[in-house]
């Protein structure tokens, strides 16, 4: 694969802001069935969920006390505790198979086939141009400096009539590479540009790694590479991306502390925030390219961030102390605590208690919460889960303290939840039991009591179950949900497993 050109000496290094380093922290709240090979199928369980000695970390040592010297790894990877369990490479595949045979393989229906294990991805959402389903960012995980992105066009191709089957879909989604770019290190996080009134479409893409770069598609693109079995296309040179900048707050960029994630505000495009393992999150202003503000927002190191919906002001964070905090750009002084662990948690896998010595030892090192989900309709909801944890914890904002709901399907451990953007309360799960997993939070026909609580007391079961599930053959490492097509195309979630990209389609909530 042809290499871009190094153009750091075109990148713009944003001024530093001033830190804080005043900070307070309080628990007041502020004020389907599904079809065919490639569709979901109604859930069954298959697997037990774990035990409670899997929620367990050890004792971290990276950081002293709150308010001693601390000493910060730059270590240019730093990504151990939220890279996918699909550590898939390009000798990696079915069990069973060899280099070999994996070189040969050809990407199936609605599946895309990259040279390297992916984990990163973002499918665009402003509204595809004619019949495709939009484009879409990929980035590679390798673990040394040496990474890639690439840019997907979608197209939705009928079924042949020959091939088309009663239960199956009568769309496929076919992949074709379009651009490209070298990025040093793994990309944690990379999105769009969100949906503007202001413009018909987008060409900018922003990604975090070892620094906040952003990205420009070129306009003009050369005819695209297929990837998919109804056409085989040729590689005729693809686009460079156009690095655009180089944001970094540290006036050494080659020895900064890596960003673990990234959101860009959807209320206000020109706003996009990133956290890292010094235990700072950055608000960027993008037409300035200057950080507006930076704040210690953990104890630790922070793994994830996002906006609330609808907001400007308002984000939350998760990271290695096992806490969910709420923060108000208006008023950074304090914050919410929003979740952390307590022994109302510490439950084995059959709902019982554990022993009081491994929950004081839980609650000393509560395990780190690796990803956020904030719900795109409701703004108080949101989604999280642990490291190593196959259970999705969901929090209300105005009810700080414990979780307002508890997630249990998977086999294995989580690393990915992404909410619909279409449909209220379903957000879908990916995790290391190569399973794919929707779930209805509204929906009490799921819950895994079946009505009220156990304890006779008369209150909802506080534990849902999936409606729906896809088995893919490889660790599932990320989600993202298709925002736009037409109805009779139906609704799509992408998923990325080792180095597939598949297009699942969806067809309905169940119960509706």
């Amino acid at each position: 694969m042809a290499t871009m050109p190094q153009q750091s000496q075109d990148y713009q290094t944003p001024s530093k802001p001033s830190l804080s380093l005043t900070h307070s922290y309080s628990r007041s709240s502020p004020a389907a069935n599904y079809e065919g090979a490639t569709t979901f199928a109604p859930y069954t369980p298959t697997t037990p969920s774990g035990s409670g000695s899997q929620f367990m970390s050890p004792p971290d040592q990276k950081y002293n006390a709150p308010g001693s010297q601390r000493n910060i790894s730059n270590t240019p990877l730093g990504l151990a505790d939220i890279r996918p369990r699909a550590d898939s490479g390009m000798s990696d595949g079915v069990p069973g198979s060899t280099a070999f045979d994996l070189a040969n393989v050809q990407p199936g229906t609605s599946n895309y086939l990259a040279p390297w294990a992916l984990y990163a991805f973002d499918w665009c959402k402003w509204p595809p141009q004619g019949n495709g389903a939009g484009k879409l960012a990929v980035g590679s995980y390798l673990e040394d400096g040496h990474n890639f992105i690439q840019i997907l066009d979608t197209q939705m191709v009928p079924t042949p009539n020959d091939v088309y089957q009663p239960g199956t879909p009568k769309f496929n989604l076919e992949f074709s590479k379009v651009a490209e770019a070298t990025h040093s290190y793994p990309v944690t996080r990379l999105l769009w540009e969100p949906p503007s009134s202001q413009k018909q479409s987008t060409d900018l893409l922003a990604t975090s790694g070892d620094h906040l770069r952003l990205w420009s598609l070129p306009s003009e693109s050369p005819v695209s590479q297929s990837n998919s079995i109804n056409r085989q296309g040729r590689d005729p040179g693809v686009t460079k991306l156009t690095p655009l900048a180089l944001l970094s707050n540290s006036k050494t960029p080659d020895h900064t502390a890596p960003l673990t994630s990234l959101d860009w505000n959807t209320v206000s495009p020109s706003l996009i925030i990133t956290s890292s393992i010094d235990t700072t999150c950055t608000i960027w202003d993008i037409p300035s390219l200057t950080a507006k503000t930076q704040l210690i927002a953990h104890d630790k190191e922070v793994y994830d961030v996002r906006f609330c919906a609808n907001s400007v002001d308002v984000f939350v964070s998760c990271g290695q102390d096992g806490s969910v905090r709420m923060f108000d750009l208006r008023s950074l002084e304090h914050s919410t605590i929003i979740y952390e662990p307590t022994g109302k948690d510490d439950r084995d896998a059959n709902g019982g208690r554990i022993s009081p010595t491994l929950a004081q030892q839980t609650m000393s090192n509560p395990p780190p919460l690796l990803r956020l989900a904030t719900s795109p309709h409701d703004t108080h909801l949101l989604a999280t889960f642990a490291q190593d944890s196959n259970v999705i914890r969901i929090l209300d904002v105005r009810h700080p303290g414990q979780a307002l709901l508890e997630l249990r399907g998977h086999g294995g451990a989580l690393n990915s939840i992404e909410w619909s953007p279409l449909k209220r309360g379903v957000l879908a799960s990916g995790g290391d039991d190569c399973q794919v997993l929707l779930w209805d939070v509204y929906n009490n026909n799921h819950s895994l009591g079946g009505g009220p609580a156990a304890n006779g007391a008369g209150q909802p079961d506080s534990t849902r179950s999936p409606f729906a599930s896809w088995q893919c053959d490889y660790e599932v490492g990320n989600l993202a949900w298709v925002p736009h097509l037409s109805s009779d195309q139906g609704e799509w979630l992408g998923v990325s497993a080792g180095r597939g990209l598949w297009g699942v389609k969806t067809c309905g909530r169940s119960g509706v």
